[in-house]
């Protein structure tokens, strides 16, 4: 091999280092903030009025507000409602949106989903406060100013989603309709009940 072509793969070497590092690999962020101290708000819609989104009947089923920190997000380009829920967010509030414990969890998306897992053999809260202080939310936004927002939103950033849980129709797809309970995911890792939430107003308290 002669010298031009050492530095060759030398030089591709090091643009596929800086592309890993400058673009790809994201370091873990780190969690020492203040965790969220109150459940998410839902008040009854009495008679709710649908409205198209789309190729998709969006029925309003409750008013929604919550307020937590974000362990994890996944964008959606190919599924069958991407085209009005372009990402979800899972959040965490109360015991679960303490330091401490977020970082002896993992947490991951899997077909529309999250699972968490103890990263150790031992459950640093009750499983049951667990199941109920996290929820992975299919974010509908309302208007594209919306849109940027929440595709701005990080692990660990602390934010306020306000709107409404909904059920999302459209035709050859059976109805998508919102968990209405916090308290819906089976347990340790697997699948946690989601919420459909239209939203009308989206704030990052805090990076």
């Amino acid at each position: 091999m002669n010298k031009t072509n050492i530095q060759l793969i030398l030089t591709c070497l090091l643009l596929v280092l800086i592309i890993y590092f400058g673009f790809i690999y994201k370091k873990e962020p780190d969690w020492n903030g203040m965790p969220a101290k109150n459940e998410p708000i839902q008040t009854e819609i009495k008679n709710p009025v649908p409205f198209k989104n789309g190729k998709f009947l969006i029925t309003p089923l409750a008013n929604y507000s919550i307020t937590g920190i974000v362990i994890s997000t996944k964008r959606y380009f190919f599924d069958s409602v991407s085209s009005i829920s372009p990402i979800d967010i899972a959040i965490a509030w109360k015991k679960m949106s303490v330091a401490d414990v977020i970082k002896e969890f993992k947490f991951k998306h899997r077909r529309r989903a999250i699972i968490y897992t103890t990263k150790k053999d031992y459950w640093p809260i009750m499983e049951k406060e667990v199941k109920t202080c996290i929820s992975n939310n299919h974010c509908i936004p309302a208007n594209k100013d919306i849109k940027k927002k929440l595709l701005k939103i990080n692990k660990y950033d602390l934010v306020r989603i306000k709107g409404q849980l909904v059920k999302a129709e459209k035709s050859g797809m059976e109805p998508w309709v919102s968990s209405l309970s916090r308290d819906d995911g089976p347990g340790w890792g697997k699948l946690i009940g989601c919420e459909i939430i239209y939203i009308t107003d989206v704030e990052i308290l805090k990076k």
